[in-house]
């Protein structure tokens, strides 16, 4: 068996005046202050020039939209009127053993001569896209919103963009 040298017992560390030290020298205090007061003074000022632009900018918008409004109160002179569709009542794609009944009402102009063919056509449509769905597709707020959404676009393509507005009054799922 070899036998392995033994490291020394006690090695003196090396004295102060054999290694060199350099310390650098305390940074002024005017060179520390210099660059966090520049820095400060460049954050004020690009903070004040971005609220002085989104002032402005909010009454552009402002003016934009009080402008609109009384462009459409103008504009908007022609009377409408509400038509009631006979509730709708069918079951679901998914399970099948659950029911849906739909009331709602669309909105034509008054001087439409053919609003009843025109709500009977709605009525049929709306019967065979609520034919479709499914029970997830009810459930939630979210949900809910874009079945309004996809009713109110079916009305606008069956009726060729003679009605104004879709109402539902009620959505009834059991």
């Amino acid at each position: 068996m070899a036998k392995l040298p033994l490291p020394a017992a006690h090695e003196a560390p090396p004295a102060e005046t054999d290694t060199e030290v350099r310390r650098l020298p305390p940074p002024e205090r005017g060179a520390v202050l210099k660059p966090a007061l520049l820095l400060t003074v460049l954050a004020v000022a690009a903070g004040l020039g971005l609220g002085v632009h989104l002032v402005r900018y909010a009454q552009i918008a402002d003016a934009t939209k009080q402008q609109s409004v009384t462009t459409e109160a103008d504009g908007n002179t022609r009377p409408s009127k509400l038509y009631r569709l006979k509730p709708i009542v069918t079951n679901l794609t998914e399970p099948a053993d659950i029911w849906l009944r739909l009331d709602a009402a669309v909105v034509f102009e008054d001087e439409m001569p053919n609003s009843e063919i025109v709500s009977a056509e709605v009525s049929e449509d709306l019967l065979a896209f609520l034919k479709t769905l499914k029970v997830g597709q009810l459930e939630g707020a979210t949900q809910l919103q874009h079945l309004r959404e996809d009713l109110k676009d079916r009305v606008a393509i069956r009726s060729g963009g003679d009605v104004k507005e879709l109402i539902i009054e009620s959505l009834v799922v059991q």
